[in-house]
């Protein structure tokens, strides 16, 4: 990963909510539906959060995406995007919608206060599929985007999980990692979306 990039990752994790926000651009298809939302998320996972600024903690470095990092909300783009999908369906029943960046590795990398102690310190990277990735997912412990959609559609459920490595795109050297982080929310929230989708028509087994 380039310097530049992961110096900018520790100026903006150790700013917490007051960075600014590149919220992602959501396309919402137009429907007129009659689909009702059960949001049943936990009330945090609409709001923004860094978890922890103390390095020894398995949370450091990971911080929770609110609804604002995106346009619209994510709750809105479910919605719509299940109706043109369902037109008949009439309750959506959200569990969970929500991302996380985990950015530890490489802030305990270039926290210059962190001394040789830190080395010792490692975390389970599979006891939390909200907030933790295993090495398949990331072998190189690059800052890395986890999203989760869990719910159901008319009483049939769906449960996803997706992760995207968050690198410059187009091979840049160099890049805006707010942007970096909103173009993974797109991405990961049309993929989740369009899995919860197909599994809704084709229940996995």
């Amino acid at each position: 990963m380039n310097k530049v990039f992961s110096l900018s990752l520790v100026i903006l994790a150790l700013s917490g909510c007051t960075a600014p926000v590149y919220p992602a651009k959501l396309d919402v298809p137009d429907v007129n539906t009659q689909l009702q939302v059960k949001d049943l998320r936990p009330k945090e996972q609409s709001q923004t959060e860094m978890l922890s600024y103390i390095s020894s903690s398995c949370l450091y470095g990971i911080k929770r995406f609110g609804d604002e990092w995106s346009t619209p909300d994510k709750v809105t783009y479910l919605k719509a995007t299940i109706s043109k999908a369902f037109p008949e369906a009439k309750s959506l029943e959200l569990k969970n919608l929500v991302f996380y960046d985990n950015m530890q590795y490489a802030l305990r990398n270039g926290n210059i206060f962190r001394g040789p102690i830190w080395e010792l310190i490692e975390c389970d990277q599979a006891t939390d599929k909200f907030t933790q990735y295993t090495p398949a997912e990331n072998p190189s412990r690059l800052p890395i985007m986890i999203g989760t959609l869990d719910g159901s559609l008319d009483g049939k459920p769906f449960s996803e999980r997706m992760t995207k490595v968050l690198t410059c795109d187009d091979g840049k050297n160099e890049c805006n990692i707010l942007d970096t982080q909103g173009n993974a929310i797109k991405t990961l929230l049309e993929g989740m979306t369009k899995r919860a989708i197909d599994d809704i028509r084709t229940p996995r087994n």
